[in-house]
């Protein structure tokens, strides 16, 4: 594969150009597979030898300007654990990327308002979210859907012949009455054009903030965290993540994201680094973060690039962490759902401990931790009621 693209970058000789040897290097720790893949069925590794030839070099800007398929973003982690290039906010960045590459296509009279709701409003929200808390491909997609529902209903004001000028209430309501596949979106961007007096006047219809409606019954939510710390047939990581699921409530995006130095013991317990916060692990998860940790530290994944902390759940290259969809989805397949789980564990957590305790310890957002206590209550509320009734004598 390697003598495949010395030739395409124009190498002669066995001993590459040493402005390519970075590149070399990078490439070697790929699946050898995947970039004979990359190579044959498309340009980007010409272009990028083409910067290297010109002296520009190996940076993000440059890998930028490539087409920025999952082939190219496969490549760029391998340079970034090669230590070619640094660590970036990825998903922060492929947002802004997207939002330079949709405006341009989108008809001339709506791209001066996109282009502003997207920079002003949807990437500067997340660059401020992004310098707080992870920003994670998930956020990436869920503002990419926004600013989608923006586009879309400004398609629909030119399918009706009207303009934002003279969009009025009536507009406002017959949209919202067509069912829009996210109304709440809409109602922002329509929210945002009347705070920048684009429009005057609106009434913007609100919905409520849906309330979890899905939950594990008792007794499997603990027959499957019993499989999780005690069934050797399982698959290592889908033990370890299905049992944080179910302990933790912890999303599988963040649980991805765990570095190998978050574990750690010391006389009397083991403990794991959630957001902040130190958590007690009991002794039969602690035994197999032990064993996971093991793993990785052995195997050739488990470098994450140059002073960085390996990952306990690597992807490809290992700089990346694993594909959320495909773990979640082997999860499923392994009769350990993750959804109804974190809703389970998320009440149960909530019942026990105060919510700004739950905020701080699972890194859930404050009002989201009282919006989980409030319907907690009325919950167990109803439930006692319910359970008074059953008993009461006849």
């Amino acid at each position: 594969m390697l003598a495949k693209i010395a030739t395409l970058l124009g190498d002669e000789g066995p001993v590459p150009d040493a402005r390519m040897k970075p590149m070399f290097d990078a490439l070697a720790a790929v699946s050898a597979g995947s970039v004979h893949t990359w190579v044959a069925t498309n340009g980007s590794l010409a272009g990028l030898a083409e910067l290297v030839r010109a002296g520009r070099g190996i940076t993000h800007e440059e890998i930028d300007k490539l087409p920025q398929n999952a082939r190219t973003h496969h490549i760029r982690a391998a340079f970034v654990a090669a230590g070619v290039v640094p660590q970036r906010n990825e998903a922060l960045a492929q947002l802004q990327l997207w939002v330079d590459r949709i405006v341009p296509t989108l008809p001339a009279a709506h791209q001066p308002v996109i282009r502003a709701y997207a920079e002003w409003h949807i990437v500067r929200r997340a660059r401020l979210r992004a310098a707080r808390r992870p920003f994670r491909p998930g956020a990436d997609a869920s503002n990419r859907n926004r600013i989608r529902c923006a586009i879309t209903f400004l398609s629909w004001l030119t399918d009706t012949d009207t303009s934002i000028g003279t969009l009025d209430q009536h507009h406002v309501d017959t949209y919202f009455d067509t069912g829009p596949s996210n109304a709440k979106a809409v109602g922002t961007f329509v929210s945002w054009m009347q705070a920048r007096r684009l429009i005057t006047g609106i009434e913007v219809p609100r919905e409520k903030d849906g309330l979890p409606q899905r939950f594990q019954d008792h007794d499997d939510h603990a027959e499957q965290l019993r499989r999780c710390l005690t069934d050797d047939e399982l698959p290592l990581e889908v033990r370890v993540v299905g049992a944080l699921v179910r302990l933790y409530a912890i999303s599988v995006a963040r649980i991805v994201e765990l570095t190998c130095d978050r574990f750690h013991r010391d006389d009397t317990h083991a403990y794991l680094v959630i957001e902040q916060n130190a958590v007690v692990l009991p002794p039969s998860l602690a035994a197999l973060f032990e064993e996971l940790i093991g793993v990785r530290r052995s195997g050739r994944r488990a470098n994450s690039g140059p002073g960085v902390p390996a990952l306990m759940f690597p992807g490809r290259p290992p700089s990346r962490p694993r594909n959320t969809t495909a773990l979640s989805r082997e999860l499923k397949k392994n009769g350990l759902p993750t959804l109804v789980a974190r809703n389970s564990a998320m009440i149960a957590n909530i019942v026990d401990l105060e919510p700004v305790v739950v905020s701080d310890l699972f890194g859930v957002a404050p009002q989201t931790a009282h919006r989980w206590a409030q319907y907690a209550q009325a919950s167990w509320a109803t439930y006692l009621a319910t359970r008074s009734a059953d008993t009461r004598p006849q």
